[in-house]
């Protein structure tokens, strides 16, 4: 048994959870993935490897494959069972934008045919040969994801799409730093700087401050040039929730990986917003901003060829190191179907009540408000933070994907982030135990006050009884914790699973109206 046995589609009704098709509420546990890695880019000698070079090349090109040479572009069916023995069920899959539409060979930063100035209120124009837009490039990259879908599919573990970035994308790169990086996200003809020059920083986090990263960055979310960028974006999206409506293994989709527009960062959150769901939804914030946004706005762009998956969507990058956020809050966010994604890079337990209280104020079509997942935190060798942001996110019965699964040569991040050595794939033991705990995968009920003692492996876990609800709660108790088994006791509810399963299952008994369970070492 897996934890998402019978579980169907995700869905988001309303209120902090996710849930299944049958009605449980869902806690995810999870690690992140992102291939970061042009064709061209090699691997430098610093600490971690990083990639740095042209995107384009006879190499892999920001994706994963199971058959690659180089482990940094490399993930196969045994890791991903060695994130199931972890007790892992999600992973936030990265996409790159330059991989699913490289655009026109050759075509670099500027091109006027994409980067001259658009008129507001005017049709954009048609981009004829210039299109970047190749819908068989577009697929085959799809195809390669399609086998890292079905990898962690076979291993019991679901993802959310993330189309991720990092310095905006790979036009910008500082190859000769003591820390070389490069950019991933945007293709080089979507990079439109106004010819800004600026050395850049000998750190990627610091390239967000200088002129050329941040122009492009607001022709972006300002989307004020010829080649309509939101538009490409939108289009790029359709494409792929087109490709995954389908695919139950496939929890949602995540629209833009920390999103950030310092040029203009008094009306950042509107143009965010209006970015999210366009004039027809969002009126106020589009006027507030500016922004020249396509009317629907990306998530209605998905949600116009999916009808059936969730999509996340994330505030400022600001708000992973405490800030505050008005998405939703300013101006309802008129949309179903959709969740809260936010990441944690500061102290976990402000931070988490800060956005636990953004969250039951952002308004959206679902009674309760969206539910929530911190899919990223973590990121270093600091396990006992690591171990502290687990511990807070699970007295808010809270989902969450670890920063990060592998390191792959990651070219925006830093050596000692992956939970797994790069060559031997094992887990770093420390980093294991603390984010190798139980959890209640999906609970036939509301949750209730969880809690777990990592000195002794004892997990404590209640929750209010529903009925209705004929599946069992699944709490997932790693086999890798609990290497010689485990007892359990519950009130209110009967053990269903084998003795010593990695999902431990209960059902409760008839008349019961709250259940109580405890797991510890045998």
């Amino acid at each position: 048994m897996t934890p998402w046995a019978g579980a169907g589609l995700v869905a988001a009704p309303g209120g902090p959870s996710l849930t299944d098709s049958l009605g449980r509420r869902l806690q995810l546990h999870g690690v992140n993935l992102v291939a970061k890695c042009g064709g061209g880019a090699v691997d430098t000698t610093a600490s971690g490897t990083p990639c740095v070079g042209p995107a384009r090349g006879p190499r892999l090109a920001f994706v994963l494959s199971p058959t690659a040479r180089d482990p940094g572009r490399r993930f196969t069916a045994s890791d991903a069972a060695t994130l199931a023995r972890l007790g892992f069920d999600v992973v936030r899959l990265g996409i790159i934008w330059q991989g699913l539409e490289p655009g026109p060979r050759g075509v670099g930063a500027n091109d006027p045919r994409f980067c001259a100035a658009h008129a507001p209120g005017t049709p954009y124009p048609a981009l004829k040969s210039a299109d970047p837009y190749n819908a068989a490039v577009l697929q085959a990259y799809l195809r390669r994801t399609d086998r890292i879908v079905r990898l962690l599919a076979d291993a019991g573990i679901r993802v959310i799409l993330d189309m991720h970035q990092d310095a905006w994308g790979s036009a910008f790169a500082n190859r000769d730093s003591p820390l070389p990086w490069n950019g991933e996200g945007a293709p080089p003809w979507a990079t439109c700087t106004d010819g800004a020059q600026a050395a850049l920083p000998p750190a990627w986090n610091a390239a967000y401050g200088v002129a050329p990263v941040e122009a492009a960055i607001h022709h972006f979310f300002a989307n004020d040039v010829r080649s309509d960028l939101q538009g490409q974006f939108a289009r790029v999206w359709r494409a792929v929730a087109r490709h995954y409506r389908p695919d139950d293994d496939v929890v949602g989709y995540e629209v833009y990986n920390e999103p950030a527009d310092f040029a203009s960062a008094a009306t950042a959150d509107a143009e965010l917003q209006c970015f999210y769901g366009g004039p027809v939804r969002e009126p106020a914030s589009c006027r507030a901003s500016g922004s020249q946004a396509p009317r629907g706005g990306v998530i209605g762009a998905i949600q116009s060829v999916d009808s059936r998956h969730v999509v996340f969507f994330e505030p400022q990058v600001t708000t992973d190191f405490g800030a505050a956020e008005t998405i939703g809050i300013t101006e309802p966010l008129r949309f179903d179907r959709v969740a809260l994604a936010f990441h944690v890079y500061s102290p976990p337990t402000t931070t988490l009540a800060l956005v636990a209280s953004e969250r039951a104020r952002t308004q959206t079509r679902q009674p309760g408000g969206p539910p929530w997942i911190m899919d990223e935190f973590g990121a270093s060798s600091d396990t006992a933070s690591t171990a502290e942001t687990v511990a807070a996110a699970g007295l808010r019965n809270l989902s969450w994907s670890y920063w990060s699964g592998l390191q792959l040569h990651d070219p925006t991040g830093g050596p000692l982030e992956a939970l797994l050595d790069e060559h031997t794939r094992r887990p770093d033991s420390a980093k294991a135990v603390a984010l190798a705990v139980p959890y209640p995968a999906a609970t036939a009920g509301t949750p209730g006050p969880e809690a777990y003692a990592p000195a002794a492996h004892v997990f404590r876990y209640r929750y209010r009884a529903d009925h209705a609800i004929t599946a069992p709660t699944a709490i997932v108790v790693p086999t890798v914790t609990y290497p010689l088994g485990y007892r359990v006791g519950a009130r209110g509810a009967r053990v269903t699973s084998a003795p010593n399963a990695p999902v431990l299952a209960l059902v409760a008994a008839p008349g019961a109206r709250t259940v109580t369970v405890s797991v510890r070492p045998r």
